[in-house]
């Protein structure tokens, strides 16, 4: 009956969002708020009941991929223990994202009459070491998701998720654990005194909650993400690491990187798409809950709506004419 309910509830909120005589004013009318606010209160719920687990809360549907080769280090001897750590604090990520944003504000009000801090050598490392992390996940990790998709195929890829002690799984642990690490990303700029924007936040308190909840109920297509966000963080980071030595890269690169990001968040909306179909109308069985999906459904949303309107503002739009929308 839930999982019914969250697949009503999901489909009008898409036939909503794609309906022609689709407006935000008609949309924001005190009946339609209550029912908008009633159906994210249902799936607040939901979605931390993992209900996608059917009658366990720790075996999910996943491949056998065996990688040719392991480092010593890459595995999860307890999987179960770790399942069961992560669907039990998740929601810490949110608790984590609310400090975040209150310590963000307090040390830009208190940067207001100090001068910037330098950090140019401490900010290379700092993007060099994620940039190295990054490209090394995006090797060992994409192994899994290439033999998903040539070997088993596009609906297995989707809704089998990884092998849950073996090598991916590592990388996609560690791949949760650096939302938090990137984090510090934002410190770099408000401690320099530069421009904060709200995509820059937004987008890393949204990567960190959808990272927890998604590795707490192992949702199959997060390799997908997983594997997207690995490969553009590590251009996206050599990027940042060579600015902050010094070099100047053209324009083009940095639009080529916003391109890629926006290519992620519609590659991202696509999948939702599909599993989407899946979940409703097929009987095939699918590991990721309608709660998962529809959270993924809304970040990849903004995310989209927010980098192209980034992508139209910094390289499209003269400043002369952004200042004129200003006065």
């Amino acid at each position: 009956m839930t999982d019914h309910l969250s697949v009503f509830l999901f489909g009008r909120m898409i036939r909503l969002l794609t309906a022609e005589n689709f407006s935000v004013p008609g949309y924001l009318n005190m009946k339609t708020m209550r029912y908008a606010l009633s159906t994210i209160y249902y799936h607040l719920k939901q979605i931390n009941e993992f209900d996608v687990y059917a009658n366990n809360s720790t075996h999910s549907l996943h491949n056998n991929y065996v990688y040719k080769f392991a480092l010593p280090f890459e595995r999860i001897d307890d999987h179960i223990g770790s399942t069961l750590l992560l669907q039990r604090n998740w929601y810490h990520s949110i608790t984590i994202s609310i400090v975040y944003f209150i310590l963000i504000k307090f040390i830009q009000r208190k940067m207001r009459d100090r001068e910037a801090f330098n950090l140019r050598i401490p900010l290379f490392f700092w993007n060099a070491s994620l940039a190295i992390f990054s490209l090394f996940g995006f090797l060992r990790y994409s192994e899994e998701v290439f033999y998903s998709v040539t070997v088993l195929g596009m609906y297995k890829s989707l809704c089998y998720t990884i092998h849950t002690n073996g090598v991916a799984a590592f990388w996609a642990l560690l791949f949760a654990l650096s939302k938090l690490v990137e984090l510090g990303d934002t410190l770099f700029i408000v401690l320099r005194k530069k421009p904060l924007i709200f995509l820059h936040y937004y987008h890393h308190v949204a990567v960190l909650i959808c990272a927890a909840h998604s590795g707490a109920e192992h949702a199959a297509p997060g390799r997908f993400f997983v594997c997207m966000n690995f490969f553009v963080h590590a251009i996206m980071y050599s990027y940042y690491a060579s600015t902050a030595y010094g070099f100047r890269p053209s324009r083009l690169i940095a639009m080529t990187l916003t391109t890629l990001q926006i290519t992620q968040m519609l590659g991202g909306l696509t999948i939702v798409y599909l599993v989407y179909n899946i979940k409703t109308k097929t009987d095939l069985p699918c590991q990721q809950s309608m709660g998962n999906l529809l959270l993924s459904f809304i970040i990849y949303t903004t995310f989209a709506a927010l980098f192209i309107q980034f992508y139209i503002k910094n390289y499209f739009i003269s400043p002369k004419r952004q200042q004129k929308k200003i006065d």
